[in-house]
């Protein structure tokens, strides 16, 4: 009994008192693979490390994310020559498998692991003015690399030059696990303004949550969702644009090799001249987009955003990504607008989309013609009488779509309803075919 009570204070000597030299190497790389993963999602971002000076038990390290050579910093170069803009993280590193040193400050923890952080954010201007970012950020790194950060920000204010900064506060929380490429992340930011003298903003609560996980293709999939509670633009003296509530919710999930997802948008309180206030609501779903290809379309279009010319790439993009927009309409793939509405004063304007194409031979020759005829859609659509009948004093030729019977009258309302199946188009029940040459 008496050894084994000596040999288990001698194993918590060591784990206390030799563990943070060692958990030093490790807790160093694991810190800066974690600012590489938070900013792996874009390539116009670069992550370097400026200074780690590592003791037996606390670390410290300072690290700048800077904007690689590219378009988005062509645009501060622009305005300002190398004035360019960036972030220095700064952070405190309490090291070993029990960091007992991290007790002594804020938000410290014994709990387990390879580091205890705190970090502070300032931005190089570019122009040799530094400002602090308010607010810390306090982070737990496990020991296989798993990291949860949490960044609090007390409320205060700021005037930098004419320009007055207010903010009441923000707590989120961000847990992210490099290995397997997931992260999760919730929180809300409390309402914060900006205003100078020709105007400006205030934003009301804003609250997130979202989390994802990476696949074997070059995107992630999962859910993300934001909620703005409002917004007001100062356009400067008395004018004032002000919207209501702004709520963001989207979902994707890889199902074997496809991808399937949701996006739900809902918008309150839009200032409209002529018409009044309105309200927007949409829903999208789409499902059965083949990964491999959707992965040589994105991957094209990324290369192309982040080339020396982007108009230019993304001008002549269509030859570098034909082949797998092709193949992701022969293997098949479905988007519904299952909900597209403005809500007026005067009545709501609706509108319903879904596209459907079937899958076919992926190994026969590719036929635009072929895609036409293989396509089934329909549309749904119907405008509130007087909101057509302002736009027909706007725009006169609107009244051509009930010459041709595209639209008709029901009720207080003018409707469309249109299918398409086999180069044939119905609408309101008249068939309408499409020539199509080549078959």
């Amino acid at each position: 009994m008496n050894r084994w009570f000596v040999g288990a204070l001698i194993t918590l000597a060591l784990i206390v008192l030799v563990s943070p030299g060692i958990v030093g190497h490790l807790a160093e790389k694991r810190v800066e693979e974690n600012l590489v993963f938070a900013t792996s999602e874009s390539d116009e971002i670069v992550v370097t490390t400026e200074s780690f000076e590592r003791g037996w038990f606390t670390s410290e390290g300072r690290h700048r994310i800077a904007l690689r050579d590219g378009p988005f910093r062509a645009l501060f170069e622009d305005e300002a020559g190398s004035q360019v803009p960036s972030l220095i993280i700064d952070t405190h590193v309490d090291h070993g498998l029990v960091p007992l040193t991290s007790v002594s400050r804020e938000s410290g923890s014994l709990k387990p692991g390879l580091a205890s952080t705190v970090s502070t954010v300032r931005i190089d201007s570019g122009a040799g003015r530094i400002f602090e970012v308010p607010g810390k950020i306090y982070s737990q790194v496990g020991l296989t690399g798993e990291t949860a950060s949490r960044f609090l920000m007390e409320a205060g204010s700021r005037k930098i030059d004419d320009a007055a900064f207010d903010w009441q506060g923000a707590d989120l929380m961000v847990r992210t696990k490099p290995s397997s490429g997931s992260v999760a992340y919730e929180g809300e930011i409390l309402p914060f303004s900006f205003l100078d003298q020709s105007g400006g903003f205030r934003l009301g609560s804003i609250t997130i949550a979202g989390q994802q996980q990476q696949t074997p293709y070059s995107f992630r999939v999962g859910s993300a969702r934001l909620e703005l509670d409002s917004l007001v633009v100062d356009g400067g003296g008395d004018v004032q644009t002000a919207f209501g509530r702004f709520t963001v919710e989207a979902s994707n999930e890889l199902v074997g090799d496809r991808v399937n997802g949701a996006a739900n948008v809902l918008v309150s309180g839009i200032p409209a001249p002529t018409l009044g206030e309105m309200n927007l609501a949409i829903d999208i779903v789409f499902s059965r987009f083949d990964a491999r290809s959707l992965q040589g379309v994105i991957g094209a279009l990324q290369d192309a955003q982040t080339s020396a010319d982007p108009q230019e790439a993304l001008a002549n993009v269509y030859p570098l990504i034909e082949r797998d927009v092709q193949k992701l309409l022969a293997s098949g793939l479905e988007i519904r607008f299952d909900q597209f509405d403005v809500t007026l004063p005067n009545g709501d304007l609706t509108t319903k989309l879904h596209l459907e194409l079937p899958e076919s031979d992926t190994d026969a020759d590719f036929s635009w013609p072929a895609v036409i005829l293989a396509l089934n859609a329909s549309a749904d659509v119907r405008i509130p009488v007087e909101v057509f009948e302002l736009a027909e004093m706007m725009s006169p030729d609107v009244g051509m779509l009930l010459a041709m019977g595209i639209l008709k009258k029901v009720d207080d309302y003018y409707e469309m309803r249109a299918e398409y199946a086999k180069g044939l188009i119905t609408v309101n029940g008249a068939p309408m075919p499409i020539p199509l040459q080549g078959l």
